[in-house]
């Protein structure tokens, strides 16, 4: 009763439903991951379950950690040997379990993007196919296997369906793409899922032990599922169809990554028997914000119908503002994030919200020019600085010497005279030898060809590598055997002559702490005895352990010091595309760019409607808008600009159909008055009859006149040579030292009065 007490009569219904699969349909802020972990913690307190007979999967990290420490605070329990996790981090599981059965040893390497990219680089080099701008370009063909692994394409399904030389090429190099995986003994994010697919299918054996294994699989986030991963969750589904999946078909917005849509609104095909239970009551926002997002979406047909409802009262009016142009849009926002500031809100209240990262430009440069902290979602992450995937790199030479792609990355990382031509002949000799590259370096008298001085080189490198190697069999702890790497490669000392060496050494401390943590979680988890009647499972390799959750891991340390300070006091504004604040709430959020071609972005605009892939597109942006609608808490902006600067040139777009969309009854409206071209055809003249209006922007340029000297973030210092019009408007040529007489327009121009 005390599980229940805390929970409405929906939520009580999905947690306390009967065996049998489960669809709960989970509204924007209804409580879905409360009421997915009091399920796990209902089914063990009824004694349906023990703690390892249940699977709960999820899309991220942190929501991972959220439902194990919720459920640690909810039952007592331990959660450390439960199978709660990530998609990915549990097939990783499976695999260093099942490795016998798999083409690859369990010590595997698993490769991010930029690994992925590289390994994908030489592949194409290797059948002259390298174009790394057109349409041979790692980056495309990354995409493009990746897209084949999502839908268990093999590369000889890929090269069986080639309908073209571009295809056919495609194919070739994915074949050589996944021969040199397996020769690494390593897997990419997509192997991951789709390897142990193919493990659970093929394999009758492994398949039935994981059933009997699992009594229950929860799935959260259902919605976002792709086709690879609705067919594990079919493979690891029992013959009682225990399956309880939680999701929003209104929040499906991961199509363009391979998500489908189709894997819940088909759930009740899929098991026939299955109850649906839908979750309507919102915790997190206000009524009139509820409106706004309940018409928006239902002008969408692929969906289940459902209206949001709160007992937070109505609240504050969603408002809609139209700026003059992209600066004066900046500028409003800034403006009213300043007001509100008055009313008790701090900066960790608010975001900014945008359809792509190419937004973010005039809204950071009013933070900075006004001084406030704030914080991008999807810059440089903690994990790809450069400092940081070398350190790393050697770990993962250290648990897989085969693992050629960290090896190349490391065997002149601090520099050692050996050159990249060496290193070429070498991956020649060794692919001659049938053997890997390191294999080769502990051989080295077999090349005669090579001058003595690199051979000793060479075998230095050998060397070091090798006497890590024997640490890490020596069980030294992770912590020490990276502070080794540092000190016996000379890699402190080689970030210590860098000029950002300061700040590159801090980042090395930090990865040094998080390796310590793990050091100590893994010692207590190896201490954690659990009987073999619990059908527990031996602790792995620590380095390989390791090595997995980073390769796993969504850090987004900020790039400085001072975005760091920020974020670990909470005090900073953030910035992001709308996509990144899926799973995010804030008191005040703001959508900026609401104009048609901007969002929904153009290439959701340019088919023909009524076709299935335009109807498919524009649908999936409508949601993108509904889920940054139901982001916010108690107070909704909404912005567009009349004129927007795209590649040097100006642009007028429609406001956006989505603005439309929403009764105008709904919201308040305040800024420019629309012009014909800025109205699309659906009502937006009636929704711009104006009400409560607010206050429009004005950004007065600093008084300047010929002879003036000025300072541009680019060019540099300078002095005003010529001047045409005024205000905002007003054009200036200024001759740059070194580069010559540029004419600025004053409203796009980054230049300041010295």
């Amino acid at each position: 009763m005390d599980l229940l007490k805390n929970l409405n009569q929906q939520q009580k219904e999905a947690v306390t439903a009967d065996d049998g699969p489960l669809l709960i349909m989970a509204g924007a802020g209804s409580g879905k991951t409360k009421v997915l972990v009091s399920r796990v913690a209902y089914l063990m307190n009824c004694d349906k379950a023990t703690p390892w007979q249940i699977m709960a999967v999820t899309f991220t990290n942190k929501a991972a950690k959220e439902m194990k420490d919720r459920l640690e605070a909810l039952t007592g329990e331990n959660t450390s040997r439960m199978w709660i996790g990530t998609f990915h981090s549990l097939c990783v599981r499976i695999l260093r379990r099942e490795s016998t059965a798999t083409p690859f040893d369990s010590n595997f390497t698993i490769y991010d993007e930029n690994d992925k990219r590289s390994l994908l680089k030489k592949c194409l080099a290797n059948f002259g196919l390298l174009d790394e701008d057109r349409e041979y370009s790692p980056a495309k063909l990354s995409f493009v296997i990746s897209d084949a692994k999502n839908r268990l394409i093999s590369p000889h399904d890929l090269a069986t369906e080639a309908a073209n030389q571009w295809q056919e090429n495609v194919a070739k190099v994915y074949v050589e793409y996944q021969r040199r995986l397996r020769e690494n003994n390593s897997l990419d994010f997509d192997d991951l899922l789709m390897e142990t697919v193919l493990l659970l299918e093929k394999n009758t054996a492994i398949r039935l032990q994981y059933q009997e294994r699992f009594r229950y699989i929860l799935v959260d986030e259902y919605q976002d599922t792709n086709h690879c991963q609705y067919r594990l969750v079919r493979a690891l589904t029992n013959k009682n169809s225990n399956i309880f999946v939680v999701g929003d078909s209104d929040q499906s917005i991961y199509c363009w990554r391979g998500a489908d849509i189709r894997n819940i609104l088909d759930f009740e095909k899929d098991y026939p028997n299955c109850r649906v239970i839908k979750l309507t009551q919102n915790y997190r926002s206000t009524q009139n914000i509820l409106d706004a997002a309940n018409s928006l979406i239902a002008n969408n047909q692929n969906r289940r119908e459902k209206d949001l409802f709160t007992d937070r009262g109505k609240g504050e009016k969603p408002a809609f503002y139209l700026a003059g142009d992209d600066r004066e849009e900046a500028n409003f926002v800034i403006r009213n994030i300043a007001s509100l500031l008055k009313d008790g809100y701090t900066y960790k209240d608010f975001a900014i919200l945008y359809r792509t990262h190419a937004q973010s430009r005039p809204f950071e440069e009013e933070c900075i020019r006004n001084k406030i902290a704030y914080r991008t979602f999807g810059g440089m992450k903690f994990y790809e600085r450069k400092e940081i995937k070398d350190s790393l790199a050697y770990l993962r030479t250290v648990a897989n010497p085969a693992d050629s792609v960290s090896l190349e990355r490391i065997y002149n990382e601090p520099k050692r005279k050996i050159g990249e031509e060496t290193w070429r002949k070498l991956n020649v000799a060794a692919a001659g030898q049938g053997i890997g590259v390191f294999e080769l370096l502990g051989n080295l008298e077999s090349l005669p060809q090579l001058r003595s001085d690199t051979k000793k080189r060479l075998q230095d490198f050998y060397n070091i590598i090798n006497s890590l190697i024997t640490l890490h069999k020596d069980n030294f702890l992770i912590a020490d055997l990276l502070e080794q790497v540092w000190r016996t490669t000379g890699y402190f000392d080689y970030l210590r002559e860098m000029p950002d060496g300061d700040e590159r050494l801090r980042n090395l401390e930090q990865l040094y702490q998080v390796v310590d943590d793990f050091d100590t979680r893994y010692k207590e988890e190896k201490e954690l005895v659990i009987s073999e009647e619990d059908e527990g499972e031996p602790v792995g390799d620590s380095l390989t352990e390791f090595l997995g959750q980073i390769s796993l891991s969504t850090d987004t340390t900020e790039d400085t010091e001072e975005g760091r300070r920020a974020q670990e006091q909470g005090e900073y504004l953030t910035l992001a595309t709308l996509h990144s604040a899926k799973g995010l709430e804030f008191p005040v959020v703001f959508i900026v760019g609401m104009e048609e071609g901007v969002f929904p972005h153009e290439r959701a605009t340019s088919g023909n409607p009524g076709k299935s892939s335009y109807d498919n597109e524009l649908e999936e942006e409508r949601r993108l808008c509904y889920v940054g609608i139901t982001r916010a808490k108690d107070r909704l902006f909404m912005t567009a600009a009349l004129k927007r600067r795209r590649w040097d040139k100006i642009v007028n777009n429609p406001i956006s159909r989505f603005a439309s969309e929403i009764p105008r009854e709904l919201m308040i409206f305040g800024g420019n008055k629309p012009t014909a071209t800025s109205v699309p055809r659906q009502k937006m003249s009636s929704v711009f009859t104006m009400s409560a209006p607010i206050p429009r922007a004005k950004t007065e340029p600093e008084p300047v006149c010929v002879g003036d000297k000025v300072h541009h973030e680019k060019f540099g210092d300078g002095v005003i040579v010529s001047q045409k019009g005024s205000g905002e408007d007003m054009e200036l040529g200024v001759a740059f030292p070194g580069i010559g007489i540029k004419q600025l327009l004053w409203r796009y121009a980054r230049i300041k009065k010295l």
